[in-house]
């Protein structure tokens, strides 16, 4: 018995390989960065469910998941996500910002050590359908007793995003703790190597 070059089971994961791509091509568009983040994890359930579609079709017999013994808490968080995505509330991320700013040559500021300072942002993303990430703080190079208004603004030098898994309720932070992840591109990438792995575990099991 053989697994097709295109079998289900194939079209599946290579749409899985995909959603995380279209995760690592969406970083500019939160919107979009949520939209492949549920599509993987749908895929992930699909995945299994056209395996045992496959083998009770292939090999007369019932497949079980648990018979691969590569799971990990990282796999047990997707698959926690995928049962709330489906059954409770809908999975939420927000963004970390960090912004680089470099000190003009003319401007001396006291208490930042080099020509380079960093600021964080954490943004609290009620609004989960922004196409674009919020806008960062503005920072004014000005002093004692100058307006705002006329303060030179300082525009990053770069910027540096991340996307992170956002908990609804308790339970969520500890299975993000326990998962020792929040990072979404870090979570689908981790967990996609698993599922890789469970994928060729699988068309051995056939004969492919």
């Amino acid at each position: 018995m053989s697994v097709a070059p295109h079998s289900d089971v194939d079209l599946v994961f290579l749409d899985l390989q995909d959603a995380v791509k279209s995760l690592s091509e969406s970083r500019a568009s939160p919107k979009e960065i949520r939209r492949a983040l549920s599509r993987y994890i749908e895929l992930s359930q699909r995945l299994t469910a056209t395996m045992r579609k496959d083998y009770s079709k292939r090999c007369k017999g019932k497949w079980e998941a648990s018979s691969f013994v590569g799971w990990n808490p990282r796999t047990e968080l997707l698959k926690y996500l995928r049962n709330q995505d489906q059954h409770g509330e809908q999975v939420f991320i927000t963004v970390h910002d960090r912004h680089f700013y470099d000190v003009p040559d003319d401007v001396e500021i006291g208490g930042i050590p080099g020509r380079q300072f960093v600021v964080d942002g954490h943004w609290q993303m009620t609004d989960q359908t922004l196409d674009r990430q919020p806008e960062g703080l503005e920072v004014g190079l000005g002093g004692p007793g100058v307006p705002y208004e006329s303060t030179e603004i300082l525009k990053p030098t770069r910027t540096e995003s991340s996307y992170v898994l956002f908990p609804r309720k308790p339970e969520d932070q500890s299975r993000f703790q326990a998962a020792a992840v929040s990072d979404v591109h870090e979570f689908a990438r981790d967990t996609l190597a698993t599922l890789t792995e469970y994928f060729e575990f699988y068309k051995a099991k056939v004969g492919a």
